[in-house]
């Protein structure tokens, strides 16, 4: 067990740090989603009525789940909130619905047809996606597909990672994934408050101009359309990120890019500021280490 204390002294000074802060305002630059306009009890409770009236009328016998994630259905049901409440806004109205079908209040609309799909092909494509959002914007599966900007970015990471794949599939499959708890935020992530940035690119460009690497430490993921292949640190991205696209070191990863190219491989950069806690070799190792457990890539050893 004492391989890793410097993991668990590194998670608690994190933690400290944290809470020590709490009170402070998080950066402007992070972008939330859009919040709704604070209402009165009465107004609030008006405007849920108004959603309940929009999702009978407009479910067509599916779930309040299937109306969040099929495209057509949402439409429909996004037009007849606008129709009831037109000061509403999209992501607004997909929050209040899923929030109603958690507190029970949708029991009384029964849901006639049903949906089975399996995800199995291309639930890495999903996972990877949701975590990209979780990382850059920390907001939850969920709230992320309430959210059209949200969605639309969501549907086009997941399908550069399954091109094959209906991106209403993939919504399911993070859907799946959130509600079997696999898509726990990372404990280091959740109480580490430093400067990142999170900054994907295909492998190909990284190599044609190493320059758009950012010279900062961070952590560093390989990734194709078969998931996760190697997670890394660093205290200069720039420099390691690029030793791997030329030649790595890690036998393994050199040879599956020998043999495959680059041209399928994303690059996946959490950039820290260069000043932050990150530039301790032990903190990166256990934001890394954190990482490689949760999302298992292909290549790396277990720490």
């Amino acid at each position: 067990m004492y391989r890793y204390c410097w993991l668990i002294a590194i998670l608690i000074t994190c933690m400290n740090a944290h809470f020590a802060c709490a009170d402070d305002s998080k950066s402007a630059a992070k972008e939330k989603s859009a919040a709704p306009k604070k209402k009165t009890l009465a107004e609030r409770q008006a405007f849920a009525a108004n959603i309940v009236i929009a999702f009978r009328e407009t479910h067509d016998g599916w779930s309040s789940d299937e109306v969040l994630l099929q495209d057509k259905l949402n439409q429909a049901f996004l037009k007849k909130c606008r129709e009831l409440v037109p000061e509403s806004n999209a992501a607004e109205c997909n929050w209040t619905l899923i929030n109603l079908r958690k507190a029970g209040k949708l029991s009384g609309i029964r849901s006639t047809r049903r949906r089975y799909d399996r995800h199995d092909d291309y639930l890495h494509a999903a996972e990877i996606a949701a975590r990209l959002m979780y990382d850059k914007y920390e907001v939850s599966t969920d709230r992320m597909l309430c959210d059209p900007k949200r969605r639309a970015e969501f549907d086009s990471v997941a399908s550069k990672a399954a091109p094959k794949v209906d991106a209403y599939l993939l919504r399911k499959a993070s859907f799946g994934l959130r509600k079997s708890r696999r898509l726990q935020p990372e404990l280091v992530l959740r109480v580490a408050d430093w400067k990142k940035e999170i900054l994907t690119f295909p492998a190909e460009k990284l190599v044609k101009d190493e320059k758009l690497i950012p010279d900062v430490p961070g952590i560093y993921i390989f990734r194709d359309e078969t998931g996760y292949l190697y997670i890394g640190e660093s205290s200069r991205l720039r420099s390691r990120v690029s030793k791997h696209l030329d030649h790595s070191d890690r036998k393994s990863l050199a040879h599956y890019l020998w043999k495959n190219g680059v041209k399928k491989i994303t690059v996946e950069l959490h950039a820290f500021d260069a000043e932050s806690r990150a530039k301790v070799k032990n903190v990166r190792r256990a934001y890394e280490s954190e990482l490689i457990r949760s999302r298992k890539p292909r290549f790396n050893i277990a720490p």
